[in-house]
């Protein structure tokens, strides 16, 4: 061999050698990893992702954040109420969402009137100039996710986002096409008026299927009840905002669900480990169920389980659960130690599964903080569950409003003239709405069933 030969062979050896060491010691870039959005339209929402971006820290978000509402009081009363609660470095945060990610829609700038259809007729009109570009500007790819945030019992949010979710993924132009769309609803109080229960029912049927052909619409559903997490307030003397409590919980779990798909974990659970098998089976509802707080030293991982599971953020039967996700967080010194080394988790899941639950579609990993605790947080995300625990309920409010609503109706449409000529409900619309969630829940019951047996 030549000794011209030996010396290209080094070379290249050599080369080799130190590109794999910048490799490994260059820094990851924060857009090696999925990148998430918080939409949020209406009061409500408004509130729940106006938390999230002043008192969380997460890359996966950074300031990826949008407020859309109809009502520009709301927007002032969202920012200007959460604002009491935080100290003055979150406060100087919610500063930076007034100036530069609110946004007002539609022609009424006083609200929708709490009817959903007045909101997706308002979403209608400023998507192409106002939304699209607001989303645009984002800087989402294709891939990249967004958590689709809204109230039930509204009509700004529960109008808008289905509406949102459908142009983005099928309308013209395509705005965010390739984007996955997590929606978080969150059910009106069962104290809350009819109306407000009809409008549930009709937002989350429009948010699971959508349009003439009912084809899906979200990527997956996130349920979550108010009087469910109500019920786990407690509030101190003097206290007496408890939905700031109940957004709080939202939030904390909406950080969770993001945390797998980053660096500082196991096993990645990204985007399409949420997605993709539920879409298939046709069954793509979830709720959170979450445990906070768990002493290493005292608490085991099955405890920690049936916690969370007593904690869902939804009332169901966990039994008829037909996919789930485990995500447990601990501090980085306890990372792949123990009960929380990978193997051993798996193994307690899968005998923790067995016993409660019938889904055989399931995902787990451990993150990890880089923070002085003793003490560790579980989220489970449970799928695909029968919804007979709530929504009935709810659905025979919608009928008692939907009948009041069509004694008004003129040749099979329901007016709302006081919103525009242009601006009405027709009956054949609200069936198929109401026939989709039926539907829905039917496939549910046979899914179960055939899983149980």
């Amino acid at each position: 061999m030549s000794w011209l030969v030996i010396y290209f062979l080094v070379h290249i050896y050599s080369s080799t050698i130190r590109w794999n060491n910048w490799m490994m010691s260059a820094p990851v870039s924060s857009d090696d990893y999925t990148k998430w959005s918080l939409i949020a339209s209406g009061e409500g929402a408004g509130r729940i992702a106006a938390l999230y971006f002043a008192s969380m820290e997460n890359e996966a978000i950074s300031d990826r954040i949008l407020l859309l509402n109809s009502a520009r009081a709301d927007l002032k009363k969202v920012l200007d109420e959460i604002a009491e609660h935080l100290g003055g470095k979150e406060a100087k945060l919610l500063e930076t969402i007034r100036r530069e990610r609110v946004q007002l829609f539609g022609r009424q700038s006083t609200g929708t009137g709490n009817f959903w259809k007045v909101g997706e007729n308002e979403a209608r009109i400023d998507f192409d100039e106002i939304i699209r570009r607001r989303v645009e500007s984002l800087g989402l790819t294709s891939g990249d996710a967004m958590f689709d945030i809204m109230t039930l019992g509204g009509g700004t949010g529960n109008g808008s986002i289905p509406y949102l979710i459908d142009q983005m993924k099928h309308g013209a132009g395509r705005t965010a096409a390739g984007h996955k769309h997590f929606a978080l609803c969150v059910w009106p109080d069962s104290i809350e008026a009819d109306h407000r229960h009809f409008n549930a029912i009709c937002g989350l049927s429009r948010l699971l299927k959508y349009g003439e052909d009912s084809h899906q619409n979200a990527d997956i559903v996130l349920l979550v009840d108010n009087t469910t997490l109500g019920k786990r307030v407690e509030l101190g003397e003097g206290e007496s905002n408890y939905y700031f409590e109940i957004n709080r919980m939202i939030a904390q779990a909406i950080d969770l669900i993001m945390a797998p798909g980053r660096k500082n974990t196991n096993r990645v659970i990204d985007v399409n480990d949420y997605i993709v098998f539920p879409s298939h089976i046709g069954v793509y509802h979830v709720t959170p169920c979450m445990s906070l707080g768990n002493d290493v030293d005292l608490i085991s991982l099955e405890s920690a389980l049936d916690d969370a599971v007593e904690n869902a953020f939804f009332p169901m039967d966990p039994a008829t659960a037909t996919m789930v996700w485990l995500i447990v967080r601990v501090p980085e010194h306890y990372f792949n130690h123990g009960q929380f080394e990978q193997r051993a988790l798996d193994h307690t899941f899968k005998g923790w599964i067995e016993e409660n639950i019938i889904g055989k579609l399931r995902y787990s990993t451990v993150t990890f903080v880089e923070e002085d605790i003793e003490t560790f947080d579980v989220l489970l995300l449970l799928g695909g569950f029968k919804l007979n625990k709530l929504v009935p309920e709810s659905f025979e409010k919608y009928m008692l409003f939907k009948e009041l609503l069509e004694l008004n109706a003129t040749d099979g449409d329901i007016s709302l003239a006081q919103f525009g000529d242009d601006v009405s409900l027709s009956t054949i619309e609200l069936n198929r709405i109401e026939q989709n969630l039926r539907d829905y829940m039917a496939h549910i019951d046979e899914v179960v069933e055939r899983l149980s047996a």
